[in-house]
């Protein structure tokens, strides 16, 4: 698994769709429109996270 800059994914616990963003010192974290404050973690972490809770959405 390969982490993009932009994918969506939804989460399986609230049915909700989230963005992955990498900010400019190479952590990752999910957003939503009205996230104001996203906890930002490791690349190997958020793999782990995306493994266990998201399923991504299509590209088309």
């Amino acid at each position: 698994m390969r982490l993009k800059d932009g994918d969506f994914y939804t989460d399986s616990r609230n049915g909700k769709v989230y963005r992955l963003n990498e900010d400019d010192k190479g952590s990752w974290y999910m957003s939503m429109r009205d996230d104001d404050k996203p906890t930002r973690t490791s690349g190997r972490d958020m793999m782990k996270l995306l493994n266990r809770f998201y399923t991504k959405m299509n590209d088309s």
